[in-house]
């Protein structure tokens, strides 16, 4: 079993290095008779910097007998057990133990799902490769059933085809290498297949869906923190999940890693938030819930977020990022009224407008910068002021 201690590595004449520590946070609610499984696989990890956090959240089942358990029977002290009074839905739970985690990534793990050993290590080697860096990375799973036995050798709403669609700008980083703990003064080369995808290949369309569950993806915890929902008491939170926001959010700030492997289990019992249809082949639908109104939610509290934190997310993003994915949360009247509360950034917002080869909406260009839309505004006025004054 790991003890899960950080494991500097000196060499002579050099600075000690180590492998960034990576946050688990496990999040409970009535999963009894799985949690133990859950727990071991994150203990049986081959990577060592690991801190682990069990969530309960308000469980009435034996969750918590069991919890007790597998803790006793585990080495070392990186797993801690919170206890919470009340379940407020996934994301919520989740945020609630922000403040609890020092790791650089964190990967959000529901108590009903496992981790195969590698997947931690193959997840830190994705996001540390020379090439592309990412905001949160995913690779795929298997489907279980509540026994264990295997329904599926894929998640089949995790379309890793859109690789092969025509500009869809993903990258195979064949050539990629990445930073070796054991060898901390040079990058060896992956050693399983990796792709990039890119933030400018919108995640706010409906029909797109490149991640896996909650359980299969892992996150720069830094920007767990800045996207994090400012309406923590509205419903409209309760009824979205890690992967739904932070998985499209994240994306559109800094892409996509997509390891081709699965890395984990997704158990289908029947009881599932979410995945609560069978499985029949195909692209079938996964879950019962309307869909569409739940991207339409989801898409209204991005907005907010992006809004409501405008000075904070400009400074932390850059102009030119934080308008291109207002650009792509908003239709074109939201965008256009959103840039007008902004003038002091119209250079910038402009330029977003201008790559999406739109045109700006009369009351903006009469109110702007001399750009050539203004100039023509402009003379526009003049020969009707001067056509007012011949018929005067």
């Amino acid at each position: 079993m790991n003890e899960f201690v950080p494991t500097p590595v000196h060499q002579p004449g050099t600075i000690a290095v180590k492998s960034p520590r990576v946050s688990v946070v496990i999040i409970n609610h009535n999963y009894g008779d799985f949690i133990e499984q859950c727990i071991r696989s994150v203990a049986a990890q081959d990577y060592r910097n690991i801190e682990c956090v069990i969530v309960d959240c308000a469980s009435s089942d034996h969750s918590r007998a069991a919890i007790g358990g597998a803790l006793e029977r585990l080495p070392g002290r990186s797993f801690r057990l919170l206890c919470r009074d009340t379940n407020r839905g996934q994301v919520l739970n989740a945020l609630d133990v922000l403040d609890e985690i020092k790791g650089v990534f964190v990967t959000f793990l529901d108590a009903d799902d496992f981790l195969f050993p590698k997947f931690i290590s193959t997840h830190v080697t994705a996001h540390l490769n020379d090439l592309n860096s990412a905001a949160l990375s995913v690779s795929d799973q298997v489907q279980i059933d509540a026994a264990g036995e295997v329904l599926a050798g894929t998640c089949h709403w995790h379309q890793k085809w859109r690789e092969f669609e025509p500009d869809a700008g993903w990258s195979h980083l064949a050539r990629a290498r990445s930073w070796n703990a054991d060898l901390p003064l040079q990058m060896e080369p992956l050693g399983f297949r990796l792709h990039y995808v890119p933030a400018w290949w919108s995640s706010w369309l409906l029909d797109r869906w490149i991640w896996s569950a909650t359980s299969g993806l892992m996150f720069r915890t830094s920007l767990i923190h800045a996207l994090a929902p400012t309406m923590v008491g509205a419903d409209e939170v309760r009824i979205q999940s890690i992967d739904s926001y932070y998985g499209r959010f994240a994306h559109s700030v800094g892409g996509t890693l997509v390891i081709d492997a699965a890395h984990g289990a997704h158990r289908r019992h029947g009881k599932n938030n979410f995945s609560n249809r069978a499985i029949l082949g195909g692209q079938t639908p996964n879950a019962a819930r309307d869909q569409t109104d739940r991207f339409r939610i989801l898409r209204g509290i991005a907005q907010q977020v992006l809004a409501s934190r405008y000075g904070d997310l400009v400074g932390m993003f850059g102009g030119e990022l934080y308008y291109s994915i207002a650009w792509q949360l908003m239709s074109n009247e939201e965008f256009f009224e959103f840039a007008a509360q902004h003038e002091l950034d119209r250079a910038v917002w402009e330029r977003t407008i201008g790559a999406a080869n739109m045109t700006l909406p009369p009351r903006l260009v009469s109110a702007g910068s001399p750009s050539a839309l203004t100039r023509s505004a402009r003379l526009w006025r003049r020969l009707r002021r001067a056509a007012q004054r011949i018929w005067q």
